[in-house]
């Protein structure tokens, strides 16, 4: 009876192997099992073993020294939360291991019930060593504030131990919330910044001086300042031409409700140069020159005047 040769490739299942080319070039979406890469796993177990064999190391070389409080029972205690921590950092480092190979040879599988439960109960483990911890650091710092000099004089090594201990784990809370703040910066301030200029990059920046000076431009006059004739055509206020292009109206109607550049905010007074975008939307001369200087498009549309085009 011929059988078929099957690589057992973390499944018995044939069907749980998928080759699809279509998920070849999908990018891995990015979880918190990043942090759990092979530097970041080798740096906090390196950590956590050379606090234990320190910790080893004082408590076997200071049998002689009688502290007045149980310094080496929380010294004791700090080794095993620090041994807990390799081994809770070495578990989820295996399991997202075993995720990333199931992903690369594209397992369409679901994780067993007991492997859910197994991560779930790591989790509730963590976050209960990690309040321990907190708890533990307090004592600490209590015993030594009880101990006062007496300790210094009676157990200096155990003293001082305990005192780096608890110094290393207030300058990582320290570091921990001035890189929260750091990256809380650079998203909530940086990040907009960057993105305005990036978003100035794509549209291709600001119009070249022949650009803005192929603009049509006009003198605003107020309706005062119109002849009769004006008067009787139009019911806005009229603007004459200073540009000699030939395509470009001789005068052009505004109404006195539209009479304001949106840029500066200021109503037009009599006598002052306009300028006039292919949307039809007018501005001061000035304001729309410096506009367009570095950015090419219609403050009010987003007609860009390069591409004559309307970015959406």
């Amino acid at each position: 009876m011929d059988h078929e040769h099957q690589q057992p490739l973390l499944g018995d299942e044939p069907g749980n192997y998928v080759n699809s080319d279509d998920d070849d070039d999908s990018p891995a979406p990015l979880t918190g099992d990043s942090l759990y890469s092979k530097p970041f796993v080798i740096l906090d177990i390196t950590w956590n073993l050379a606090f234990v064999l320190v910790s080893l190391f004082v408590l076997l070389t200071t049998v002689q020294e009688n502290p007045s409080t149980p310094l080496r029972l929380w010294i004791g205690g700090y080794a095993l939360q620090c041994l807990v921590r390799v081994g809770f950092v070495w578990a989820q480092y295996q399991r997202s291991s075993f995720d990333v190979r199931v992903e690369d040879f594209h397992l369409d599988r679901e994780l067993p019930f007991s492997s859910l439960c197994q991560n779930s109960i790591i989790k509730k483990m963590y976050s209960v060593n990690t309040v321990v911890s907190s708890i533990w650091w307090i004592v600490g710092f209590y015993w030594i504030i009880m101990g006062g000099q007496a300790l210094l004089q009676d157990s200096p090594r155990l003293y001082w131990l305990l005192v780096v201990f608890l110094a290393f784990d207030v300058f990582f809370t320290i570091f921990c919330i001035i890189m929260a703040c750091i990256i809380f910066f650079a998203l909530f301030c940086c990040f907009p910044i960057l993105a305005t200029v990036a978003y100035a990059m794509t549209i291709g920046g600001g119009a070249s001086e022949s650009d803005i000076m192929a603009l049509p431009k006009y003198r605003y006059c107020e309706p005062g300042t119109l002849t009769e004739l004006d008067k009787g055509r139009m019911d806005g206020v009229k603007l004459i031409t200073k540009s000699d292009k030939r395509n470009s109206a001789a005068e052009l109607a505004l109404r006195l409700e539209d009479s304001e550049c949106c840029i500066c905010l200021y109503r037009y007074v009599d006598g002052v140069e306009l300028c006039r975008l292919p949307c039809n939307h007018h501005f001061h001369h000035k304001c729309i020159t410096k506009w367009l200087r570095i950015n090419a498009i219609c403050p009010l549309c987003k007609f860009n005047i390069i591409r004559g085009e309307k970015l959406v």
